[in-house]
């Protein structure tokens, strides 16, 4: 009798813990860890020696053969700083935070074709990293109404 209580009492807490179809998984993208940058690495901006940076930019196709990660999406903020910071963030917390030297952030954006399927070109949101840090030759002026409130950023750590 003993044996067969504990046996049913095992059972209903191990029947207890099993995953039920009552609640529905949601389906959702994930991207690199949000990981603070230390004060001990070094932070610069690939325009910071020049004096005619260009007020909107995109990435140049020098620049696509270093491309580590790359993601594309409609602005959840009007906050480019923070979305921007972000993005940096993102860059230093992708892999073992040695991977990627640079992240690129822009809104309208022309997608890629291919992209998750899609035919391409639509203006969205990307966040872009590198594996090496980029350079003023890097980056091109955008055409007009692309590339708005860009940011990029070297890491070195």
């Amino acid at each position: 009798m003993l044996l067969t209580a504990t046996f049913f009492t095992a059972l209903i807490s191990l029947t207890s813990a099993l995953p039920t179809t009552t609640k529905t998984l949601t389906k959702r993208a994930g991207g690199p860890a949000i990981k603070p940058i230390p004060s001990t690495c070094a932070l610069s901006n690939p325009y910071q020696q020049t004096t005619s940076a260009p007020s909107t930019f995109i990435p140049a196709a020098s620049a696509k053969s270093a491309q580590l990660y790359a993601a594309y999406y409609p602005s959840p903020s009007t906050n480019t700083t923070q979305m921007s910071q972000q993005c940096l963030e993102q860059c230093y917390g992708y892999g073992t935070s040695t991977e990627c030297h640079s992240a690129y952030w822009a809104e309208n954006i022309p997608v890629p074709a291919g992209y998750y399927g899609s035919p391409g070109g639509q203006l969205e949101t990307a966040c872009i990293f590198y594996t090496r840090a980029l350079t003023a030759a890097d980056l091109e002026a955008a055409p007009e109404g692309q590339g708005t409130s860009s940011f990029a950023r070297n890491i070195a750590c």
